[in-house]
């Protein structure tokens, strides 16, 4: 699979970083994502969207989505057509989040979805009729309970058409009122994809 990495969130050098182990748990009776207990159910919801976030996001609030993208920008010099994104996603009026991509497209119809179509991830994959492999690699909070803003970085990959590098920022609010403190926060990282920040040097007498 190629490489992509978005940069770390801005400011957010002195939050807390925690290991996490994304690991799906997959039996014949039982498909399980274990998550941190500091998201709420529908947050957790969202988190492990695997290509269906849009459907899902439209179903809880009963309208159609709508996206506007604010960045498509190719990127030169790369093996395959290489898109640097940035949408923002409506329901009706609502903002839910945004959403910074790094896409890397080796089919040409889905080059034909992104430039002239202006589709987004959801309806690319819903055209190709292919359910892409999915890989959670981190996710944060600014703040420190549900309700403050949230986020996540993970792939999505269907093998020799498309490799999307994605993070999603869900808007403060989304589903429920936060009033705590937003200056602190929180990332849950896998140990391959964060370096975490060097100790604090010693101070020598």
């Amino acid at each position: 699979m190629a490489t992509g990495r978005l940069p770390e969130p801005s400011n957010t050098e002195h939050y807390r970083r925690i290991p996490f182990q994304f690991t799906e748990e997959l039996s014949s009776k039982n498909v399980f994502l274990r998550l941190p207990d500091s998201f709420s159910p529908l947050e957790r919801m969202l988190l492990q969207a695997t290509g269906n976030l849009q459907r899902i996001m439209s179903a809880y609030y009963n309208v159609p989505s709508h996206v506007k993208i604010l960045k498509n920008n190719t990127v030169p010099n790369s093996e395959y057509m290489q898109y640097d994104r940035k949408i923002v996603m409506y329901f009706e009026d609502k903002l839910a989040y945004e959403a910074d991509s790094i896409l890397i497209v080796k089919d040409a119809n889905v080059i034909e979805l992104i430039e002239k179509h202006k589709y987004g991830l959801g309806q690319i994959f819903g055209h190709t009729h292919r359910s892409p492999d999915f890989v959670l690699h981190a996710i944060g909070r600014h703040g420190n309970a549900p309700g403050a803003s949230f986020w996540r970085d993970y792939s999505l990959t269907i093998p020799d058409v498309l490799d999307c590098f994605i993070r999603e920022t869900f808007v403060q609010d989304l589903f429920e009122k936060y009033t705590g403190d937003c200056d602190d926060g929180t990332i849950w990282y896998s140990s391959n994809y964060i370096t975490p920040p060097p100790a604090s040097p010693v101070k020598l007498n």
